[in-house]
Protein backbone atom coordinates (compact mmCIF):
# COMPACT_ATOMS: atom_id res chain seq x y z
CA UNK A 1 0.00 0.00 0.00
CA UNK A 2 1.71 3.40 -0.81
CA UNK A 3 1.67 6.45 0.59
CA UNK A 4 -0.52 8.97 0.11
CA UNK A 5 0.43 12.55 1.25
CA UNK A 6 -1.66 15.71 1.84
CA UNK A 7 0.14 17.72 -1.44
CA UNK A 8 -0.52 14.75 -3.85
CA UNK A 9 2.84 14.96 -4.44
CA UNK A 10 4.27 11.97 -3.79
CA UNK A 11 1.15 9.95 -5.58
CA UNK A 12 1.77 12.04 -8.84
CA UNK A 13 5.60 10.93 -8.87
CA UNK A 14 4.57 7.53 -7.76
CA UNK A 15 2.13 7.14 -11.08
CA UNK A 16 4.58 9.07 -13.32
CA UNK A 17 7.04 6.23 -11.97
CA UNK A 18 4.72 3.44 -13.18
CA UNK A 19 4.15 2.23 -9.12
CA UNK A 20 0.61 2.27 -8.91
CA UNK A 21 -0.37 -0.83 -10.28
CA UNK A 22 -3.92 -3.25 -10.12
CA UNK A 23 -2.19 -4.80 -6.88
CA UNK A 24 -1.26 -1.49 -4.69
CA UNK A 25 -3.48 0.15 -2.30
CA UNK A 26 -3.24 3.35 -0.11
CA UNK A 27 -1.56 4.20 3.32
CA UNK A 28 -2.54 7.36 4.38
CA UNK A 29 0.33 9.30 6.47
CA UNK A 30 -1.90 10.95 9.62
CA UNK A 31 1.25 12.50 11.45
CA UNK A 32 1.05 13.87 15.19
CA UNK A 33 3.30 16.64 13.60
CA UNK A 34 1.84 19.65 11.98
CA UNK A 35 -1.47 20.78 10.92
CA UNK A 36 -5.04 19.31 11.11
CA UNK A 37 -5.41 20.52 7.35
CA UNK A 38 -2.98 17.38 6.91
CA UNK A 39 -4.92 14.50 8.32
CA UNK A 40 -7.50 12.13 7.97
CA UNK A 41 -10.85 14.37 8.01
CA UNK A 42 -9.52 16.87 5.61
CA UNK A 43 -6.99 14.82 3.31
CA UNK A 44 -9.56 12.12 2.95
CA UNK A 45 -12.98 13.91 2.93
CA UNK A 46 -16.01 12.56 0.65
CA UNK A 47 -15.02 14.37 -3.14
CA UNK A 48 -11.45 15.13 -2.43
CA UNK A 49 -8.82 13.34 -4.46
CA UNK A 50 -7.73 10.83 -1.96
CA UNK A 51 -11.18 9.45 -1.99
CA UNK A 52 -11.06 9.82 -5.54
CA UNK A 53 -8.63 7.34 -6.17
CA UNK A 54 -9.74 4.48 -3.56
CA UNK A 55 -13.31 5.09 -4.94
CA UNK A 56 -12.44 4.43 -8.55
CA UNK A 57 -10.05 1.35 -7.30
CA UNK A 58 -12.23 -0.26 -4.19
CA UNK A 59 -8.40 -0.92 -3.07
CA UNK A 60 -7.07 -1.71 0.12
CA UNK A 61 -6.50 1.49 2.50
CA UNK A 62 -4.89 2.44 6.21
CA UNK A 63 -4.60 5.00 7.70
CA UNK A 64 -1.16 5.51 9.86
CA UNK A 65 -1.26 6.09 12.47
CA UNK A 66 -4.22 6.56 15.30
CA UNK A 67 -1.54 6.13 17.95
CA UNK A 68 2.06 4.52 18.65
CA UNK A 69 5.70 5.33 17.76
CA UNK A 70 5.20 8.98 18.10
CA UNK A 71 4.21 12.06 20.07
CA UNK A 72 0.58 11.53 21.56
CA UNK A 73 -2.19 13.88 19.88
CA UNK A 74 -5.67 14.31 20.62
CA UNK A 75 -7.15 14.38 17.53
CA UNK A 76 -10.49 13.83 16.80
CA UNK A 77 -11.42 11.28 13.71
CA UNK A 78 -14.55 12.06 12.14
CA UNK A 79 -16.60 8.53 12.17
CA UNK A 80 -18.95 9.22 9.27
CA UNK A 81 -16.15 9.40 7.42
CA UNK A 82 -14.87 6.70 8.69
CA UNK A 83 -18.46 5.06 8.17
CA UNK A 84 -17.70 5.99 4.53
CA UNK A 85 -14.71 4.45 3.92
CA UNK A 86 -15.69 1.30 6.10
CA UNK A 87 -18.97 0.46 3.71
CA UNK A 88 -17.27 1.06 0.59
CA UNK A 89 -14.01 -1.06 1.05
CA UNK A 90 -15.04 -3.98 3.41
CA UNK A 91 -12.81 -6.25 4.39
CA UNK A 92 -10.26 -4.06 2.30
CA UNK A 93 -10.51 -1.24 4.65
CA UNK A 94 -7.20 -2.09 7.31
CA UNK A 95 -8.89 1.43 9.55
CA UNK A 96 -6.58 3.06 11.77
CA UNK A 97 -3.04 1.98 12.64
CA UNK A 98 -2.68 1.47 16.41
CA UNK A 99 0.55 1.17 16.75
CA UNK A 100 3.09 -1.05 19.16
CA UNK A 101 0.27 -1.07 22.07
CA UNK A 102 2.43 -3.18 24.49
CA UNK A 103 6.07 -1.43 23.29
CA UNK A 104 4.49 2.28 23.80
CA UNK A 105 2.82 1.30 27.08
CA UNK A 106 5.60 -0.11 28.40
CA UNK A 107 7.74 3.66 27.43
CA UNK A 108 4.98 5.49 28.95
CA UNK A 109 5.10 3.95 32.20
CA UNK A 110 9.08 3.67 31.81
CA UNK A 111 8.79 7.88 31.48
CA UNK A 112 7.30 8.88 34.00
CA UNK A 113 9.83 6.50 36.34
CA UNK A 114 12.30 8.31 34.87
CA UNK A 115 10.92 11.63 35.61
CA UNK A 116 10.10 10.69 39.33
CA UNK A 117 11.11 6.82 40.56
CA UNK A 118 8.32 7.50 42.82
CA UNK A 119 5.81 6.56 40.52
CA UNK A 120 6.60 3.14 40.43
CA UNK A 121 4.22 3.13 43.11
CA UNK A 122 1.96 6.70 44.01
CA UNK A 123 -0.62 7.80 40.99
CA UNK A 124 0.45 10.10 38.55
CA UNK A 125 0.50 14.06 39.06
CA UNK A 126 -0.14 15.76 36.04
CA UNK A 127 0.33 19.09 37.21
CA UNK A 128 3.38 17.75 39.03
CA UNK A 129 4.67 16.79 35.41
CA UNK A 130 3.28 19.16 32.74
CA UNK A 131 7.16 20.79 32.84
CA UNK A 132 8.53 17.50 32.25
CA UNK A 133 6.30 16.35 29.64
CA UNK A 134 6.56 19.62 26.66
CA UNK A 135 6.66 16.97 23.71
CA UNK A 136 10.02 18.52 22.85
CA UNK A 137 11.61 14.89 22.09
CA UNK A 138 11.09 11.12 22.40
CA UNK A 139 11.95 11.25 26.12
CA UNK A 140 9.65 14.36 26.89
CA UNK A 141 6.32 13.21 25.45
CA UNK A 142 3.94 10.29 25.79
CA UNK A 143 2.84 7.80 23.04
CA UNK A 144 -0.46 6.60 24.72
CA UNK A 145 -2.36 9.40 26.17
CA UNK A 146 -1.86 13.13 27.75
CA UNK A 147 -0.86 13.58 31.08
CA UNK A 148 -4.90 14.53 32.22
CA UNK A 149 -5.70 10.94 30.61
CA UNK A 150 -2.78 9.16 32.96
CA UNK A 151 -3.70 11.45 36.25
CA UNK A 152 -4.50 9.29 39.10
CA UNK A 153 -3.32 6.59 37.70
CA UNK A 154 -0.86 3.73 38.95
CA UNK A 155 1.92 1.94 37.62
CA UNK A 156 0.89 -1.34 36.80
CA UNK A 157 2.32 -3.64 39.34
CA UNK A 158 2.53 -6.76 37.83
CA UNK A 159 1.94 -9.03 34.46
CA UNK A 160 -1.87 -9.29 34.88
CA UNK A 161 -2.61 -5.80 36.17
CA UNK A 162 0.13 -4.75 32.92
CA UNK A 163 -2.72 -7.14 30.49
CA UNK A 164 -5.53 -5.15 31.49
CA UNK A 165 -3.93 -1.84 30.98
CA UNK A 166 -3.03 -3.06 27.19
CA UNK A 167 -6.46 -4.12 26.85
CA UNK A 168 -7.80 -0.57 27.85
CA UNK A 169 -5.18 1.09 25.82
CA UNK A 170 -5.89 -1.13 22.39
CA UNK A 171 -10.31 -0.82 23.21
CA UNK A 172 -9.98 2.76 23.48
CA UNK A 173 -7.74 3.46 20.79
CA UNK A 174 -9.38 1.44 18.39
CA UNK A 175 -12.42 3.57 19.82
CA UNK A 176 -11.12 6.90 18.31
CA UNK A 177 -11.42 5.09 14.95
CA UNK A 178 -15.01 3.79 15.37
CA UNK A 179 -13.65 0.67 15.64
CA UNK A 180 -12.35 0.15 12.45
CA UNK A 181 -8.65 -0.27 13.30
CA UNK A 182 -5.23 -2.68 12.85
CA UNK A 183 -2.81 -3.59 15.57
CA UNK A 184 1.04 -3.16 14.76
CA UNK A 185 3.40 -4.42 16.82
CA UNK A 186 7.46 -5.51 16.34
CA UNK A 187 8.59 -9.19 17.76
CA UNK A 188 9.74 -8.29 20.61
CA UNK A 189 6.54 -8.02 22.58
CA UNK A 190 4.22 -8.86 19.85
CA UNK A 191 5.86 -12.18 18.72
CA UNK A 192 3.00 -14.71 20.32
CA UNK A 193 0.04 -12.12 21.38
CA UNK A 194 -1.65 -11.74 18.33
CA UNK A 195 -4.99 -13.57 19.15
CA UNK A 196 -5.12 -10.96 21.85
CA UNK A 197 -5.68 -8.23 19.65
CA UNK A 198 -8.09 -9.90 17.63
CA UNK A 199 -9.56 -10.46 20.36
CA UNK A 200 -9.78 -6.99 21.46
CA UNK A 201 -11.95 -5.64 18.18
CA UNK A 202 -8.69 -5.48 15.98
CA UNK A 203 -10.00 -6.25 12.11
CA UNK A 204 -6.36 -6.61 10.84
CA UNK A 205 -2.92 -7.59 13.01
CA UNK A 206 0.66 -6.62 11.30
CA UNK A 207 3.51 -7.57 12.04
CA UNK A 208 6.13 -4.68 11.92
CA UNK A 209 9.54 -5.84 10.79
CA UNK A 210 12.72 -4.39 10.46
CA UNK A 211 16.76 -4.04 12.32
CA UNK A 212 15.05 -2.94 15.44
CA UNK A 213 11.44 -3.91 15.08
CA UNK A 214 12.04 -7.76 14.69
CA UNK A 215 14.47 -10.50 15.50
CA UNK A 216 13.67 -13.78 13.94
CA UNK A 217 11.13 -12.79 12.33
CA UNK A 218 10.01 -15.89 10.50
CA UNK A 219 9.05 -17.14 14.06
CA UNK A 220 6.14 -14.18 14.45
CA UNK A 221 4.97 -14.38 10.95
CA UNK A 222 4.05 -18.03 11.84
CA UNK A 223 2.27 -16.68 14.82
CA UNK A 224 0.79 -14.10 13.22
CA UNK A 225 -0.49 -16.72 10.35
CA UNK A 226 -2.09 -19.00 12.76
CA UNK A 227 -3.55 -16.73 14.87
CA UNK A 228 -5.94 -14.95 11.99
CA UNK A 229 -6.73 -18.37 10.56
CA UNK A 230 -8.13 -19.14 14.04
CA UNK A 231 -9.66 -15.70 13.96
CA UNK A 232 -10.95 -15.56 10.65
CA UNK A 233 -9.13 -12.46 9.85
CA UNK A 234 -6.57 -10.74 7.56
CA UNK A 235 -3.29 -10.01 8.30
CA UNK A 236 -0.04 -7.83 7.12
CA UNK A 237 3.13 -6.39 7.30
CA UNK A 238 4.68 -3.13 8.30
CA UNK A 239 8.32 -2.88 7.18
CA UNK A 240 10.02 0.21 9.22
CA UNK A 241 13.47 0.94 7.79
CA UNK A 242 15.46 1.53 10.91
CA UNK A 243 18.62 0.29 12.63
CA UNK A 244 20.72 -0.87 12.41
CA UNK A 245 21.97 2.83 12.31
CA UNK A 246 18.90 5.08 12.31
CA UNK A 247 16.43 5.37 9.78
CA UNK A 248 16.45 5.58 5.99
CA UNK A 249 14.90 9.20 4.89
CA UNK A 250 16.17 11.31 1.18
CA UNK A 251 14.54 13.96 3.31
CA UNK A 252 14.88 15.92 5.98
CA UNK A 253 12.37 14.74 8.84
CA UNK A 254 10.76 18.51 8.68
CA UNK A 255 10.18 17.83 4.73
CA UNK A 256 9.61 14.28 5.12
CA UNK A 257 5.53 13.40 4.76
CA UNK A 258 5.74 12.70 8.56
CA UNK A 259 6.41 16.68 8.85
CA UNK A 260 8.54 16.04 12.06
CA UNK A 261 8.88 19.20 13.98
CA UNK A 262 12.74 20.79 13.64
CA UNK A 263 15.06 19.75 16.21
CA UNK A 264 12.56 16.78 16.95
CA UNK A 265 14.95 13.80 15.75
CA UNK A 266 17.94 15.25 16.82
CA UNK A 267 16.64 15.71 20.38
CA UNK A 268 15.47 12.13 20.90
CA UNK A 269 19.00 11.00 19.41
CA UNK A 270 17.20 10.05 15.89
CA UNK A 271 19.42 9.46 12.94
CA UNK A 272 17.61 10.05 9.96
CA UNK A 273 19.33 10.27 6.25
CA UNK A 274 19.83 8.43 3.42
CA UNK A 275 23.04 6.74 4.73
CA UNK A 276 21.36 5.30 7.65
CA UNK A 277 18.89 2.02 7.74
CA UNK A 278 19.04 -1.00 6.44
CA UNK A 279 20.77 -2.34 3.44
CA UNK A 280 18.48 -2.54 0.18
CA UNK A 281 19.19 -6.43 0.04
CA UNK A 282 17.40 -6.47 3.28
CA UNK A 283 14.24 -4.56 1.94
CA UNK A 284 14.56 -6.73 -0.79
CA UNK A 285 14.50 -10.18 1.33
CA UNK A 286 11.67 -8.66 3.60
CA UNK A 287 9.34 -7.60 0.78
CA UNK A 288 9.45 -11.01 -1.63
CA UNK A 289 9.28 -13.18 1.85
CA UNK A 290 6.24 -10.85 2.45
CA UNK A 291 4.61 -11.77 -0.96
CA UNK A 292 5.42 -15.45 -0.30
CA UNK A 293 4.38 -15.51 3.25
CA UNK A 294 0.15 -15.16 2.86
CA UNK A 295 0.30 -11.35 4.10
CA UNK A 296 -2.84 -10.09 2.78
CA UNK A 297 -0.65 -6.29 2.72
CA UNK A 298 2.30 -4.43 2.70
CA UNK A 299 2.97 -0.95 3.73
CA UNK A 300 5.78 1.14 4.32
CA UNK A 301 6.76 3.78 7.03
CA UNK A 302 8.96 5.86 5.03
CA UNK A 303 8.20 5.03 1.48
CA UNK A 304 7.36 8.43 0.38
CA UNK A 305 11.07 9.39 1.77
CA UNK A 306 12.30 6.07 0.27
CA UNK A 307 11.16 5.52 -3.26
CA UNK A 308 12.38 8.73 -4.96
CA UNK A 309 15.62 10.66 -4.13
CA UNK A 310 13.01 13.80 -5.03
CA UNK A 311 9.36 14.22 -5.54
CA UNK A 312 10.49 17.16 -8.14
CA UNK A 313 12.08 14.56 -10.88
CA UNK A 314 10.52 11.91 -9.37
CA UNK A 315 13.81 9.65 -9.82
CA UNK A 316 13.79 6.31 -8.26
CA UNK A 317 16.02 5.75 -5.31
CA UNK A 318 18.01 2.29 -4.89
CA UNK A 319 15.19 1.52 -2.16
CA UNK A 320 12.81 2.44 -4.97
CA UNK A 321 14.33 0.26 -7.41
CA UNK A 322 13.28 -2.63 -5.01
CA UNK A 323 9.69 -1.40 -4.52
CA UNK A 324 9.57 -1.46 -8.50
CA UNK A 325 11.44 -5.20 -8.70
CA UNK A 326 8.05 -6.93 -6.06
CA UNK A 327 5.51 -5.03 -8.37
CA UNK A 328 7.24 -6.68 -11.46
CA UNK A 329 7.46 -9.87 -9.59
CA UNK A 330 4.12 -9.45 -8.80
CA UNK A 331 2.66 -8.79 -12.01
CA UNK A 332 4.68 -11.49 -13.76
CA UNK A 333 3.65 -13.96 -11.39
CA UNK A 334 0.22 -13.07 -9.65
CA UNK A 335 -0.17 -16.25 -8.02
CA UNK A 336 2.62 -17.62 -6.04
CA UNK A 337 0.75 -20.04 -4.17
CA UNK A 338 0.00 -20.34 -0.31
CA UNK A 339 2.27 -21.36 2.12
CA UNK A 340 2.72 -25.36 2.68
CA UNK A 341 2.41 -25.39 6.63
CA UNK A 342 1.19 -29.20 7.07
CA UNK A 343 2.50 -28.34 11.03
CA UNK A 344 0.46 -26.55 13.89
CA UNK A 345 2.71 -25.46 17.25
CA UNK A 346 -0.13 -25.59 19.50
CA UNK A 347 -0.32 -21.98 22.05
CA UNK A 348 -1.49 -21.25 25.01
CA UNK A 349 -4.36 -18.73 23.98
CA UNK A 350 -3.87 -16.57 27.53
CA UNK A 351 -1.16 -13.92 27.54
CA UNK A 352 0.16 -14.73 30.92
CA UNK A 353 1.30 -17.95 29.61
CA UNK A 354 4.98 -19.92 29.97
CA UNK A 355 7.38 -18.39 27.98
CA UNK A 356 10.02 -21.28 28.59
CA UNK A 357 9.37 -23.67 26.38
CA UNK A 358 9.15 -21.31 23.13
CA UNK A 359 12.22 -19.84 23.93
CA UNK A 360 13.52 -23.52 23.64
CA UNK A 361 12.41 -24.61 20.92
CA UNK A 362 13.58 -21.28 19.24
CA UNK A 363 17.09 -22.00 20.37
CA UNK A 364 16.84 -24.77 18.73
CA UNK A 365 14.88 -23.40 15.64
CA UNK A 366 17.46 -20.67 14.71
CA UNK A 367 20.29 -22.54 14.57
CA UNK A 368 23.23 -21.84 12.97
CA UNK A 369 25.00 -24.14 10.40
CA UNK A 370 29.13 -24.21 10.87
CA UNK A 371 29.30 -22.69 7.49
CA UNK A 372 26.88 -19.65 9.13
CA UNK A 373 29.65 -19.49 12.22
CA UNK A 374 32.24 -18.99 9.75
CA UNK A 375 30.11 -16.25 7.84
CA UNK A 376 28.80 -14.80 10.90
CA UNK A 377 32.60 -14.34 12.29
CA UNK A 378 33.28 -12.11 9.12
CA UNK A 379 33.67 -8.55 9.46
CA UNK A 380 31.77 -7.60 6.64
CA UNK A 381 29.40 -10.33 7.40
CA UNK A 382 26.08 -7.67 7.99
CA UNK A 383 25.12 -9.65 11.17
CA UNK A 384 23.65 -6.88 12.70
CA UNK A 385 20.95 -7.18 10.03
CA UNK A 386 21.13 -11.05 9.66
CA UNK A 387 18.81 -11.45 13.17
CA UNK A 388 15.82 -10.05 11.41
CA UNK A 389 15.73 -13.32 9.25
CA UNK A 390 18.40 -15.48 10.87
CA UNK A 391 19.61 -18.88 9.62
CA UNK A 392 16.76 -21.33 10.63
CA UNK A 393 17.51 -25.24 10.65
CA UNK A 394 14.31 -26.02 9.77
CA UNK A 395 12.02 -24.72 6.42
CA UNK A 396 9.11 -22.52 7.50
CA UNK A 397 6.36 -25.39 7.85
CA UNK A 398 4.28 -24.49 10.38
CA UNK A 399 1.92 -22.13 12.35
CA UNK A 400 1.77 -21.36 15.65
CA UNK A 401 -2.16 -21.38 15.85
CA UNK A 402 -3.89 -20.65 19.91
CA UNK A 403 -5.60 -23.87 21.47
CA UNK A 404 -9.13 -22.56 21.58
CA UNK A 405 -9.21 -22.40 17.63
CA UNK A 406 -12.38 -24.26 16.32
CA UNK A 407 -11.86 -27.66 15.06
CA UNK A 408 -12.08 -26.67 11.03
CA UNK A 409 -9.13 -24.64 11.51
CA UNK A 410 -7.02 -27.50 13.21
CA UNK A 411 -8.52 -29.71 10.25
CA UNK A 412 -6.06 -27.93 7.68
CA UNK A 413 -3.12 -29.44 9.40
CA UNK A 414 -1.33 -32.87 8.79
CA UNK A 415 0.89 -32.40 12.15
CA UNK A 416 -0.43 -30.80 15.49
CA UNK A 417 2.63 -30.17 18.00
CA UNK A 418 1.89 -29.09 22.23
CA UNK A 419 4.47 -27.22 22.82
CA UNK A 420 3.24 -25.13 26.28
CA UNK A 421 1.19 -27.35 27.98
CA UNK A 422 -1.82 -26.82 26.05
CA UNK A 423 -4.12 -28.75 24.06
CA UNK A 424 -6.55 -28.27 20.82
CA UNK A 425 -10.16 -29.29 21.73
CA UNK A 426 -11.09 -32.75 22.43
CA UNK A 427 -11.05 -34.88 19.14
CA UNK A 428 -7.74 -33.23 17.79
CA UNK A 429 -4.84 -35.77 17.41
CA UNK A 430 -1.44 -34.60 19.10
CA UNK A 431 1.90 -35.58 18.29
CA UNK A 432 3.60 -36.30 22.24
CA UNK A 433 6.53 -38.94 21.84
CA UNK A 434 8.63 -36.28 22.22
CA UNK A 435 9.84 -32.98 22.86
CA UNK A 436 8.51 -29.87 20.81
CA UNK A 437 11.48 -30.01 19.40
CA UNK A 438 11.84 -33.13 18.40
CA UNK A 439 8.27 -33.58 16.96
CA UNK A 440 8.73 -30.54 14.70
CA UNK A 441 12.28 -31.38 13.18
CA UNK A 442 10.84 -35.04 12.75
CA UNK A 443 7.65 -33.71 11.54
CA UNK A 444 9.43 -30.94 8.77
CA UNK A 445 11.37 -33.57 7.62
CA UNK A 446 9.15 -35.91 6.58
CA UNK A 447 7.04 -33.56 5.24
CA UNK A 448 8.95 -31.04 2.98
CA UNK A 449 9.21 -31.91 -0.35
CA UNK A 450 12.45 -31.43 -0.33
CA UNK A 451 15.85 -32.05 1.53
CA UNK A 452 18.01 -29.70 1.48
CA UNK A 453 22.21 -29.20 2.89
CA UNK A 454 21.96 -25.69 4.21
CA UNK A 455 20.05 -23.86 7.28
CA UNK A 456 18.95 -20.58 4.65
CA UNK A 457 15.77 -19.22 5.66
CA UNK A 458 13.59 -21.31 3.34
CA UNK A 459 9.69 -20.70 2.22
CA UNK A 460 7.92 -22.93 0.23
CA UNK A 461 4.70 -22.49 -1.17
CA UNK A 462 2.14 -25.07 -3.14
CA UNK A 463 0.14 -23.32 -6.26
CA UNK A 464 -2.91 -25.53 -6.83
CA UNK A 465 -3.25 -24.59 -10.09
CA UNK A 466 -0.53 -26.72 -11.64
CA UNK A 467 1.02 -28.14 -8.60
CA UNK A 468 4.29 -26.09 -8.62
CA UNK A 469 6.14 -25.38 -5.70
CA UNK A 470 7.39 -22.11 -5.27
CA UNK A 471 10.66 -21.78 -2.89
CA UNK A 472 12.20 -18.57 -1.68
CA UNK A 473 15.81 -19.04 -0.46
CA UNK A 474 17.24 -16.02 1.75
CA UNK A 475 20.88 -15.65 2.03
CA UNK A 476 21.03 -13.42 5.10
CA UNK A 477 25.07 -12.90 4.93
CA UNK A 478 27.27 -10.34 3.60
CA UNK A 479 25.20 -7.55 2.72
CA UNK A 480 25.30 -4.06 4.69
CA UNK A 481 23.88 -0.49 3.47
CA UNK A 482 26.25 1.65 1.45
CA UNK A 483 26.67 2.92 -2.21
CA UNK A 484 23.15 4.83 -1.31
CA UNK A 485 22.46 6.84 -4.79
CA UNK A 486 23.34 3.15 -6.75
CA UNK A 487 22.78 -0.48 -5.22
CA UNK A 488 22.00 0.90 -1.83
CA UNK A 489 23.81 -2.04 -0.54
CA UNK A 490 28.27 -3.09 0.04
CA UNK A 491 27.80 -6.71 -0.65
CA UNK A 492 30.77 -9.64 0.22
CA UNK A 493 30.70 -11.63 -2.74
CA UNK A 494 32.70 -14.08 -0.05
CA UNK A 495 29.09 -14.85 1.46
CA UNK A 496 27.38 -16.59 -1.21
CA UNK A 497 25.53 -19.34 -0.45
CA UNK A 498 25.45 -22.30 -2.13
CA UNK A 499 22.03 -24.83 -1.48
CA UNK A 500 21.48 -28.25 -2.67
CA UNK A 501 17.72 -29.16 -2.71
CA UNK A 502 16.90 -32.95 -3.08
CA UNK A 503 13.05 -33.35 -4.60
CA UNK A 504 11.50 -36.10 -2.96
CA UNK A 505 9.28 -36.23 -6.21
CA UNK A 506 9.67 -36.95 -9.86
CA UNK A 507 11.36 -33.67 -11.27
CA UNK A 508 9.48 -32.23 -14.44
CA UNK A 509 11.05 -28.77 -14.40
CA UNK A 510 13.11 -26.28 -12.33
CA UNK A 511 14.12 -22.52 -13.09
CA UNK A 512 14.67 -19.33 -11.06
CA UNK A 513 12.08 -16.69 -11.37
CA UNK A 514 14.25 -14.40 -9.24
CA UNK A 515 17.59 -13.99 -8.54
CA UNK A 516 19.32 -11.31 -7.16
CA UNK A 517 22.07 -9.81 -6.85
CA UNK A 518 24.04 -10.73 -10.27
CA UNK A 519 25.57 -14.37 -9.77
CA UNK A 520 22.50 -15.94 -7.93
CA UNK A 521 20.51 -18.87 -10.28
CA UNK A 522 19.59 -21.79 -10.46
CA UNK A 523 21.09 -25.01 -12.07
CA UNK A 524 19.74 -28.73 -12.04
CA UNK A 525 21.99 -31.50 -12.13
CA UNK A 526 21.71 -34.91 -13.93
CA UNK A 527 20.24 -36.45 -11.19
CA UNK A 528 17.86 -34.31 -10.54
CA UNK A 529 19.21 -32.12 -7.47
CA UNK A 530 18.72 -28.55 -7.66
CA UNK A 531 21.93 -26.08 -7.13
CA UNK A 532 20.92 -22.77 -5.93
CA UNK A 533 23.25 -19.87 -5.41
CA UNK A 534 22.17 -17.23 -3.45
CA UNK A 535 24.62 -14.06 -3.68
CA UNK A 536 25.54 -12.14 -0.38
CA UNK A 537 22.27 -10.81 1.08
CA UNK A 538 20.43 -12.72 -2.26
CA UNK A 539 16.99 -13.49 -2.60
CA UNK A 540 16.36 -16.10 -4.91
CA UNK A 541 12.44 -17.44 -5.78
CA UNK A 542 12.21 -20.68 -7.43
CA UNK A 543 9.49 -22.22 -9.78
CA UNK A 544 9.72 -26.43 -9.39
CA UNK A 545 7.20 -28.43 -11.08
CA UNK A 546 7.10 -32.09 -10.34
CA UNK A 547 6.09 -34.79 -13.40
CA UNK A 548 2.96 -35.60 -13.67
CA UNK A 549 1.37 -39.01 -14.58
CA UNK A 550 0.50 -39.38 -18.13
Amino acid sequence: MHTYEPTGRYWQCLENAGLVRSTTGVRLINSPFGEDARRFNAVARIGGPLHRIIHQAKCHFVVDRVVGGSPYRDYRFDKNLIKAYADLLGEKFLGGQVHEVISNINNDWRRFREADPKYAREPIDADALRDRFDWSSVHRCLEYGTLDDYDGRRAPRDQAELWNEIERAAKRQGARFAGHFCYCEGTLYGELTWNQFYGFGSGWCLVEVGPWASRQTQFAIAALRGAARAAGKPWGIFFAPWGPNGCTSFFTPEKSSWQVAKGWMPRSSYNVGPNNGPSTALQRRIFFHAYLSGARTLHEEWGAEDNFVDWNSCKLSSYGRVTRDLLDFQDAFPDVGEPFVPIALVLDPKPLRNRTPWRQLKANLFQYSKQDSELASRKDAGRAEAECYPPSALPELFDIVPADASAEVWSNYRVVVPVDGSRPPAGIKTATAGSAWELLAEAARELSPFDRSTHLPMQINRRISDGAWIVGLYNPWGAHRGDVYGLGSILAAECTVRERLRPKFALESARAIHAWPDGSGLTVAADGTLEATVGPGGTLILEVLPRTAS
